[in-house]
């Protein structure tokens, strides 16, 4: 992802603003002579019927001067308000498009350039962890992986956040739903992370889903997990199956221990923290924004000690899959 993808989605937008404000003025251009031609045929029908009545010429001439002045006039005013205020509107909607699009250039750039370091971070933290045979500083070395680990998934969840917003696209395709957690998204945690226990109960299903928009918001479920778990190791309890009607795979992960609080209605939203937030209100609006993407859907429901994560696919018709 670069400078160009934030720029593609604002480039059009702008286009498509300035085809609309250019047919409203011509169509504001056709319908005034239109009415104009109009008032003009009735106010010279007028003209003669009074002249037929007796009026005397010059009056009923002067009187139809005096109209059609008062038609272009008015009608003519009113129509240059119209295209001028519909010119300063698009001035000030190119001017903060430019503002926008630097801004989220500029954002983009910065998030790439902190992924390398942190990285850097990471691996040495993890080489110091292999080589280090005091056990005093073990204590210093792991809170020092979970801290970089943390980081590269915020800044990873960043650059996700700006590519979807910024107009980028999924790449959805035929996924064996149990057979991918099984093998992609479990190892991940069990190999590496002892602190998280599955209980899995997925019903086969091919659902149609992006990868790397699957794997984040399963990242994003189990870090959260790991974050509000009341004690270790953290459970979670994964349940996948089809809707009645066939066309949908509905999938649910249960974190049993959570100690989350807050606004169940407020959840999803951008930036929206609990009252015992420790993230920053981005993951859960990315994961509700990835599956609608998909086309799919994303609920939260917390209640006593449990946070519920219920996930809708579209199921795919059986054939080739990842």
């Amino acid at each position: 992802m670069g400078e160009g993808d934030f720029i593609k989605k604002p480039d059009r937008r702008f286009k498509l603003l300035v085809l609309i404000q250019g047919l409203w003025g011509v169509t504001l251009v056709v319908l005034a002579l239109w009415w104009g031609t109009l008032l003009k045929q009735q106010s010279d029908e007028i003209a003669t019927l009074q002249t037929q009545l007796g009026v005397p010429e010059p009056q009923v001439q002067s009187r139809l001067d005096r109209n059609m002045r008062m038609i272009e006039g008015e009608s003519g005013t009113f129509i240059l308000l119209i295209l001028v205020t519909n010119g300063i509107l698009l001035f000030f909607y190119a001017r903060d498009t430019r503002r926008s699009r630097s801004l989220e250039a500029f954002f983009a750039s910065i998030t790439h350039e902190l992924r390398t370091p942190l990285t850097s971070i990471r691996l040495q933290a993890e080489a110091l962890k292999d080589i280090e045979d005091n056990p005093k500083h073990t204590p210093y070395l792991n809170r020092l992986l979970e801290d970089a680990a943390r980081l590269e998934g915020q800044v990873q969840q960043t650059l996700e956040l700006a590519r979807i917003e910024g107009g980028g696209e999924l790449r959805p395709q035929p996924v064996r739903i149990r057979n991918w957690i099984q093998s992609r998204i479990i190892p991940q945690y069990t190999l590496n992370e002892s602190r998280l226990v599955f209980d899995l109960d997925i019903e086969d299903g091919l659902i149609r889903a992006d990868s790397s928009a699957l794997n984040m918001a399963f990242r994003n479920l189990f870090d959260n997990a790991l974050k509000y778990s009341k004690s270790a190791p953290t459970r979670i309890k994964i349940t996948g199956s089809r809707s009645a009607d066939s066309e949908h795979y509905c999938l649910s992960v249960n974190h049993e221990n959570s100690t989350f609080s807050g606004d169940p209605g407020s959840l999803g939203k951008l930036f929206y923290r609990g009252t015992n937030s420790q993230g920053a209100g981005v993951g859960l609006y990315l994961i509700q924004t990835l599956m609608k993407k998909m086309s799919g859907s994303a609920r939260f429901k917390p209640s006593e000690g449990k946070f519920i994560a219920e996930l809708e696919f579209t199921l795919e018709s059986e054939g080739t899959h990842v």
